[in-house]
């Protein structure tokens, strides 16, 4: 049997490859958890940093009987994990000494209270840590 290769399906399959990871490649987004970020006009890229910090109130609960609702909790998430407060307070030191000149990336929800955000970049910024505020784009401008 002699005759002659066909290549339509190899480039047809390398075509495939490359549109996929073409296309994958621009949904990559930052991990954490998905909060809604206050909006801003100006913003920059960053590359990806080895600590993210998402902050964000717990669901809200109603009591039944009164019908009022309870005070929400801040949570914290540090890369997917749920710390306290103090958990976190404790995980900044040996990460400052691990990853000296690291930037560390806030994801606050908007509905966070102010006070929380500035406390926690300061620990941050005690540690000689860059802090950045994520945002997201403003639509309007």
């Amino acid at each position: 049997m002699t005759g002659t290769i066909n290549p339509v399906p190899l480039v047809t399959v390398i075509l495939l490859l490359l549109f996929f990871f073409l296309l994958g490649s621009s949904f990559v987004t930052l991990p954490g958890i998905i909060v809604e970020l206050p909006k801003s006009p100006f913003g920059i890229s960053v590359p990806l940093s080895n600590l993210i910090v998402s902050v964000f109130l717990e669901p809200e609960k109603k009591d039944t009987s009164t019908g009022f609702s309870a005070k929400r909790e801040v949570l914290f998430y540090v890369n997917d994990q749920e710390l306290n407060f103090e958990e976190l307070k404790k995980m900044i030191p040996e990460f400052a000494s691990q990853h000296p000149n690291q930037m560390v990336i806030i994801k606050a929800d908007k509905e966070v209270p102010q006070a929380y955000i500035i406390e926690l970049t300061n620990l941050f910024l005690a540690q000689n840590l860059s802090v950045l505020l994520a945002t997201q784009p403003d639509a309007e401008h």
